[in-house]
């Protein structure tokens, strides 16, 4: 259940991130509340774990929606002398909410039940949709513009591969051959889809932005920052 969210949300952002730019961002963000606060209503009454996973799965989809743009969004709607502070109070938010979750979400469980977990996501999804709707700035994308699908294929296979390698490694081991042949997958995949990335008219990441040193190492830094907090936040430590 937990996989299936998290490989469809990191698999699925870049691409969403991109159709953003091509169909407009506020679309996509405002039917990204709306898709995340149904796949949450849909995962709480779940009569089953074969469908509360396919839920979880629509709940991702959304949840990209969301990630994806955010930042953007912010980027785009403040002048250059408030993106700062804009993007600065939304990180903070951000890894506020990843410590307190997991602790708000063991007290939801113990205290109700279970199904409380996504049913709650439902007056936020709503107040997210028609806040989305109404405050978001409709800035028309340019036109001209192309979707990399074999790109997005690409590292779509990639990513997932190499993260489910990552997460059945942890009860397998690394030395298991369903382990080794994902992640040689996953590897050899992202390889070829950087090869593909140079190639393109219209990538669907641009890898020259990379070469700015301070955006790389802003990155790196966000990195470690997001893996530290997953250490000692994270459910399994706090009942160690």
């Amino acid at each position: 259940m937990v996989i299936a969210y998290l490989l469809t949300l990191a698999t699925l952002t870049l691409s969403v991130g991109r159709l953003g730019d091509m169909l407009g961002k506020k679309r996509i963000y405002t039917t990204g509340f709306g898709v995340f606060t149904l796949g949450s209503v849909l995962s709480g009454v779940a009569p089953s774990i074969e469908w509360l996973v396919g839920f979880r799965v629509l709940q991702a989809v959304g949840a990209s929606m969301i990630f994806a743009l955010g930042m953007a969004i912010i980027t785009q709607a403040f002048p250059p002398g408030e993106r700062g502070r804009a993007l600065g109070i939304s990180g903070a938010l951000v890894s506020i909410g990843i410590v307190i979750g997991p602790s708000l979400g063991g007290l939801i469980v113990d205290q109700w039940s279970w199904r409380w977990i996504f049913i709650v996501n439902l007056p936020i999804g709503i107040y997210g949709t028609a806040a989305a709707h109404r405050f978001v700035p409709d800035v028309p994308p340019p036109g001209g513009q192309r979707f990399d699908f074999k790109g997005a294929a690409v590292f779509f296979v990639g990513l997932l591969t190499f993260m489910l390698g990552l997460s059945l490694a942890q009860s397998r081991g690394f030395s298991s051959g369903p382990v080794v042949s994902l992640l040689g997958i996953g590897i050899s995949a992202l390889v070829v889809f950087v090869l593909i990335e140079r190639r393109v008219d219209q990538p669907m990441l641009d890898l020259a932005l990379f070469q700015d040193r301070l955006l790389t190492i802003n990155l790196l830094t966000g990195w470690m920052t997001f893996f530290a907090i997953s250490g000692p936040f994270h459910p399994g430590a706090l009942l160690s």
